[in-house]
């Protein structure tokens, strides 16, 4: 049984541009069009495996609450949680843009910050929250204590203070 391929609306106006009739099925295209396309002259290296620290530690021990998607332009990653997605979304993003944390730590309400140097700073008029501070990266805490919504809401904040575009440079599925 052939395989079948979803196509949105501009893969699908992109196959069509290519059709020289009526009679030619789209499978006939694609195998037209791939038939005289190049072949890539050096096929780039499989990414960098992702650094032990920048995962959540009981995830790395076994404990998954299901599989979400963190794709910055072409690495990707499935994540075991919400909250591991949601650090390493912000990790690459300060990788991108190496002042980011410094910037999202001066971000949040008077009671949270996004990322802190220290659990305190994090929460600076909550300190029965410091609990919920988690190491980041480099020195950095974040606040990990938050509804999925919460997380997207920063997530698409860091990205735009990175200069990128989310759901086109960063995806992220939580």
């Amino acid at each position: 049984m052939p395989a079948t391929i979803e196509l949105d609306l501009g893969l699908h106006k992109a196959l069509e541009a290519h059709r020289t009739s009526l009679d030619e099925s789209q499978t006939d295209i694609l195998r037209r069009v791939l038939a005289n396309a190049p072949l890539p002259a050096d096929p780039s290296p499989p990414s960098a495996p992702i650094p032990h620290d920048w995962l959540d530690m009981e995830e790395t021990a076994g404990r998954q609450t299901g599989r979400y998607r963190v794709r910055l332009h072409d690495r990707e990653y499935f994540a075991g949680s919400q909250k591991s997605a949601y650090r390493l979304a912000l990790i690459w993003l300060a990788k991108t843009r190496p002042d980011l944390l410094d910037i999202l730590s001066k971000d949040g309400t008077g009671r949270r910050r996004v990322v802190a140097r220290s659990p305190e700073a994090l929460y600076p008029r909550s300190p029965q929250l410091t609990k919920h501070a988690e190491k980041l990266c480099d020195g950095w805490y974040v606040d990990v204590n938050l509804s999925r919504e919460q997380k997207l809401a920063r997530i698409k904040t860091a990205c735009r203070l990175a200069g990128l575009e989310y759901d086109k440079d960063l995806i992220v599925e939580l």
